[in-house]
């Protein structure tokens, strides 16, 4: 005969060894793998419902059969849960089965220790739990495995189907239970030999679960190796397609940049025509921005985007009428108001756009009639909360205009002009920049003899 304390110890002893195991799986794949962490709790909780039955007679049989037989419950289910897991299957509504008959099992456990004692019931209701879990592990086990964890995952759904059948018979057992109330004084062979069997099958499993994170590692770095091979080849595929792209980009950006730059002076080019000026004060101003950003030591980059917007400034006049644009004596207060109105009009047409150099367009034909002291137009900004690009433009603009010729004056002499800026520095224009203008007036000077208008 076996004797049942005897294999209760050897099964508390294996359980350790079984959660020393489990720990060792359960570092491996720690972070990377979903599954070990229940497979290790699984264990523990049967550990500890192992050691408690052993424990029977010596604490309280609430302790040693309800506490005791909830945990071992509880082991087998987190087991279930853990391949449910690291396999990626099941349902949420599979895991609250799997509670739900945790659940029940526990509450018919309790009924039949304290409200209706009986160890036949008790024996049906634990065994009935284990095959459910039994089952249902070796269905997903057998089922859903990946093909590289198939031969693996097989063997340990044959542990488990086994597992089930061994509760399975423990059932029938039960049904022809007669030896009392206590099976551990009752002697049966049958209940020692079961308990030896299911120890043997947790040892096995132990072992499954090592190979089954094994395999799952070595099939993970397989499939990265691929992974990372076609990434290799589909980035060097990337990278030539991508230089080859961007060297058409570029060839592209260079002439869309110098076909919007034309269209903008060709734009600014046919306001100044219907307001009699010359094309080429448009192409004066621009360069005469351009000499004041570098006398201001502006950023290349930012002295080319207003050097290119700057012949945009007037835009806006295109929505005023022939009769006030070439009216040859002053406006009176209506037009003005109307003429000034070109400033929110050149602003509205171009602000939609999200290009830098349009942008940069929008804010000069808004800001170029403001002036220094606060006195312009349209919202009457003043000193440093008008942008830069508005008052270079304001003075490069307000210098042309002097040294030509308009329906409405003749082009002014030199000495007039300058005394002129000298009056409004401070006044209309920024007094740094008219500083600017006077050290650089020789190349003012040359522009506007390399860009004179012709007869």
């Amino acid at each position: 005969m076996i004797e049942l304390w005897s294999v209760l110890i050897a099964s508390g002893v294996l359980s350790v060894a079984f959660i020393l195991l489990s720990i060792f799986t359960w570092l491996n794949a720690r972070g990377q793998i979903h599954g070990p962490g229940s497979w290790l709790l699984g264990f523990m909780f049967l550990a500890l419902g192992i050691v408690l039955v052993a424990l029977r007679g010596r604490i309280s049989d609430f302790s040693s059969i309800f506490i005791a037989n909830v945990l071992i419950l509880l082991g087998v289910m987190l087991k279930a849960l853990g391949f449910l897991r690291f396999l990626n299957a099941g349902s949420k509504r599979i895991r609250a089965f799997l509670v739900f008959i945790l659940s029940a099992a526990a509450l018919l456990l309790l009924i039949f220790l304290e409200i209706a004692p009986s160890l036949q019931a008790r024996m049906i209701v634990t065994s009935g739990a284990d095959v459910i879990f039994g089952l249902i592990t070796a269905y997903y086990l057998f089922c859903k495995a990946p093909e590289e964890l198939r031969s693996y995952a097989r063997v340990a759904a044959i542990f488990f189907a086994i597992y089930a059948a061994i509760y399975l018979y423990r059932i029938l057992n039960a049904l022809r239970w007669t030896a009392g109330e206590s099976w551990l004084r009752s002697g049966d062979a049958t209940e020692a030999v079961i308990m030896l069997a299911v120890t043997t099958l947790l040892a096995a499993i132990a072992v499954t679960e090592m190979q089954l994170l094994h395999g799952r590692l070595r099939a993970d770095l397989k499939h990265a190796a691929e992974d990372m091979a076609k990434a290799n080849r589909e980035l060097m595929e990337e990278v030539r397609r991508r230089t080859m792209a961007e060297t058409q980009l570029l060839a592209v950006n260079r002439e869309l940049s110098s076909t919007q730059k034309e269209i903008m002076v060709t734009l600014s080019e046919v306001v100044e025509f219907r307001s009699k000026e010359t094309a080429r004060h448009v192409a004066r101003v621009g360069e005469y921005v351009r000499v004041l950003c570098a006398a201001r030591n502006i950023p290349a980059e930012e002295t080319q985007l207003i050097a290119d917007a700057a012949p945009m400034h007037d835009i806006g006049k295109i929505s005023v009428s022939d009769d006030i644009l070439n009216k040859p004596a002053g406006l009176s207060d209506a037009e003005m108001t109307i003429m000034r109105e070109h400033t929110l009009v050149g602003f509205n047409l171009l602000n939609k756009s999200d290009r830098p150099l349009i942008k940069m367009a929008a804010l000069i034909a808004l800001e170029h009639h403001e002036y220094w002291n606060g006195s312009g137009y349209p919202y009457g900004k003043a000193g440093q909360s008008i942008s830069f690009a508005g008052r270079v433009v304001c003075l490069c603009d307000v210098f042309d205009a002097l040294s030509s010729y308009r329906p409405y004056k003749e082009a002014w002499e030199l000495a007039r002009i300058l005394d002129y800026l000298r009056e409004e520095r401070g006044r209309m224009f920024d007094p740094e920049l008219v500083d600017a203008l006077f050290l650089r007036l020789d190349e003012f000077l040359a522009i506007a003899k390399n860009l004179k208008d012709e007869d």
